[in-house]
């Protein structure tokens, strides 16, 4: 019976998407598969994640598919799961084009020969697609989240985007501008930002020249003596690297901070003497604590985002913009490029965990974490999984959208330990 299903589904499949048919045919099934029965519906579990609800499939199809707005006229759907999410979306008359995007062949191996699929599968306005042939994520779309989790390698990229554009509206609600917290920050900080320069002075004073981004990621550490040698280098530091950064005798020529935490930001900077940075202009988003920048010994810059919160504050006193999409690492690129920079190094942008390591050592964060094998991870500049988190998988993501903006800018990786970022070349060619 098994095999006749998949017989009738991938002849459907076969005719209309050859190239899918081979990748689905010559898939062998998931291991650690699991049927769920003696609930209210049955559905499949692999590596212990439930492909669909085993109460209300249909409901749960229907709530991922009011993503797509009722209004649109065409539509992607990331993932096979059982089929409910494309065929409760092909039920709308309105769509012309649904285009249903395969991110584990395995899975739809399994999909393909459990359930007849044929109602949906023979819609002329379906478009099947395989992950690996994508460059980026399309708008509207909605998605099979169990299936993301278990994307294969192939659309790893394609699989971070798409969980990033599903929590965008949630990491804004919690750490952007317009949250409660942040808008009592501005408040109390509306004293510093009336009375400290602009970011935009700087801007341009670096015209076509080489600018370094100092991250605080475990690799830093390996570039300290190279560091040292390019005296006719901007260098950029992010908050978190300073410490480290001082430590080994190398002073950055500006500092970015958009932590609000206090003790965060202050467990930073335990031990720094403030006299060396006395030369050094801070940059900060005017949510960081106030007395933080009271602490700074000397130039204060504001800058804003593009965050909504921003909005009031940024149109009574006006300051240049940076971008930023939820880490300190973010602005820091988008100033090196402000300031002029044409070929810009990024040092310490591992987005990853390599050997292990949270941070460059010497940072306030620094430590040795316990891996698991179940981990987020992301590819090394070896070609290698790398441990990372959600969190850090984002922000990666996210740069490489915005390098992809400058294509007239150098961006070179200055490590392969870490993350592979997209856009970029390495710093020894």
């Amino acid at each position: 019976m098994l095999d006749e299903i998949f017989t009738n589904n991938i002849q459907i499949i076969a005719e209309r998407w050859p190239l899918v048919a081979e990748k689905i045919t010559a898939a062998e099934l998931p291991e650690q598969t699991a049927v769920i029965e003696g609930t209210p519906e049955t559905t499949f579990s692999v590596a212990g994640i439930h492909l669909s609800s085993c109460y209300d499939r249909q409901a749960e199809a229907h709530l991922q598919a009011s993503l797509v707005p009722e209004t649109a006229r065409k539509c992607w759907v990331y993932g096979v799961g059982l089929g409910d999410l494309p065929q409760a979306l092909l039920m709308r008359q309105q769509l012309s084009k649904v285009t249903v995007v395969l991110l584990n062949s395995a899975i739809s191996r399994l999909s393909f020969s459990s359930i007849d699929h044929r109602i949906w599968l023979t819609d002329p306005r379906l478009q099947l697609l395989l992950a690996g042939k994508l460059d980026g994520l399309q708008q509207p779309f909605a998605a099979v989240t169990p299936e993301l989790q278990l994307a294969e390698d192939a659309a790893a990229r394609l699989r971070d985007q798409v969980t990033l554009e599903l929590s965008t509206p949630f990491i804004r609600a919690k750490q952007g501008a317009s949250n409660i917290e942040t808008q009592q920050r501005l408040v109390e900080n509306r004293p510093f930002v009336q009375t400290d320069g602009d970011v935009a002075t700087l801007f341009g004073i670096n015209a076509g020249k080489t600018v370094l981004v100092a991250g605080a990621g475990p690799t830093l550490a390996d570039h300290y003596d190279w560091i040292r040698q390019q005296s006719n280098s901007y260098l950029i530091a992010v908050d978190t690297a300073v410490r480290p950064l001082l430590a080994e005798g190398i002073c950055p020529d500006a500092v970015v901070a958009i932590d609000p935490s206090h003790h965060e930001q202050l467990a930073l900077f335990d031990g720094v003497d403030f006299d060396l940075l006395r030369e050094v202009p801070l940059v900060y988003f005017p949510r960081v604590h106030p007395e933080f920048l009271q602490l700074w010994p000397g130039l204060r810059l504001t800058a804003y985002s593009n965050e909504q919160g921003y909005k009031e504050l940024a149109a009574e006193i006006p300051k240049g913009k940076l971008y930023s999409s939820g880490t300190v690492f973010h602005p820091a690129v988008d100033l090196a490029m402000r300031v002029g920079g044409r070929k810009i190094i990024l040092l310490g942008a591992d987005f990853a965990y390599p050997n292990g390591m949270s941070h460059v050592p010497g940072s306030a964060h620094s430590k040795t974490l316990r891996l698991q094998p179940g981990d987020p991870w992301v590819q090394s500049g070896f070609g290698e999984k790398i441990a990372t988190a959600a969190n850090l998988r984002g922000f990666l993501r996210d740069l490489e959208d915005y390098i992809a903006l400058w294509p007239q800018v150098q961006f070179v990786n200055a490590s392969r330990k870490g993350a592979l970022i997209q856009g970029t070349t390495y710093l020894e060619g």
